[in-house]
């Protein structure tokens, strides 16, 4: 088992990292020879589940993987805050190269070792991470991504990164009169024709929160682009154009708490974003997709952190 790699930027990586260790402690990470992937568990993260993924093109100039596992992978788990405060070191330095790679101590314990080479002087940081292999893929099991069954009912609108940060004083403001927000988004299909017009901009996205039925408070976000996902009887036909419906609501009532922590860790963080799905599967998960600009334009790998809600039914 072999891994090391050449930093062509460690402040994305950083900024994700710096991200994480805001909802959790630790986490699982995989490696592969396209990307670099984390995952958190409900149980770690307050309830909601997280995964993000990086391109490697993205991170490192050149990298280098050998593994017997599957898809030549390797996975291990390792304290969030140990590896933020490494890669904060990679970050701020004036440094002429930065490597890391995967190495064994004497005592036998597996360590991410960074090697920053100073620019201005012949000198060499070293700061070593503990991490700890996965043997038995059944650990792994609470990271996995959550599967639904209601996918032909989601609705999803995109959108644009202005309004991801935005959504984050908003729902601080909404805080202080509810422990619950009602999100509902609609995709803007045409009256009679059940289609959404490709460039209309007509979906919606509503949050709404109440106060002892006395106060009601919403803000809604209009002209956003939905996402058409084909239907299952599309799929097995191969075609993923949605026959024409009705045009569709979906309402999702999180916990307003975790919503406002999770948009917190991504604008205190600064990590850059390009734009963002919010996908609502009626009464089984709120889901905030956020892609990150990527510099794998030539194998087109998109970098991302996604976020899963549990509803309150």
């Amino acid at each position: 088992m072999k891994f090391r790699a050449t930093f062509g930027s460690a402040a994305q990586l950083t900024k994700l990292v710096v991200m994480l260790d805001k909802l959790a402690e630790s986490c699982a990470v995989h490696l592969t020879a396209d990307i670099v992937s984390f995952q958190l568990p409900p149980s770690a993260s307050g309830g909601v589940q997280v995964a993000a993924e990086l391109a490697q093109r993205s991170i490192f100039l050149d990298h280098r993987i050998e593994s017997r596992a599957e898809n030549n992978r390797i996975t291990f788990f390792v304290k969030l805050t140990n590896l933020a405060r490494a890669l904060r070191s990679c970050s701020r330095t004036q440094s002429e190269r930065v490597q890391v790679k995967l190495t064994k101590k004497m005592n036998g314990q597996p360590t991410l070792t960074f090697e920053i080479q100073l620019s201005d002087a012949q000198v060499q940081v070293l700061h070593d991470v503990p991490i700890r292999i996965v043997q038995d893929p059944a650990e792994l099991q609470p990271y996995s991504e959550p599967e639904y069954s209601a996918a032909a009912e989601a609705i999803s609108v995109v959108l644009p990164q202005q309004d991801v940060r935005g959504l984050r004083n908003v729902v601080e403001r909404m805080r202080v009169f509810s422990e619950y927000v009602l999100l509902t988004a609609s995709d803007g299909r045409a009256a009679g024709t059940g289609v959404a017009a490709a460039g209309d901009r007509n979906a919606k996205l509503k949050l709404q929160v109440e106060k002892d039925n006395l106060v009601e408070i919403s803000t809604t976000y209009r002209g956003l682009d939905s996402v058409q996902l084909p239907s299952s009887d599309d799929d097995q036909h191969g075609d993923h154009i949605s026959s024409p419906r009705p045009a569709l609501e979906s309402c999702a009532r999180v916990e307003i708490k975790r919503l406002a922590r999770a948009l917190q860790s991504l604008v205190a963080s600064d990590i850059k974003m390009h734009s963002a799905i919010c996908c609502i599967l009626p009464e089984c998960a709120l889901i905030l997709k956020v892609f990150l600009p990527s510099a794998d334009e030539v194998g087109n790998q998109p970098s991302f952190v996604v976020f899963y809600f549990p509803v309150q039914l």
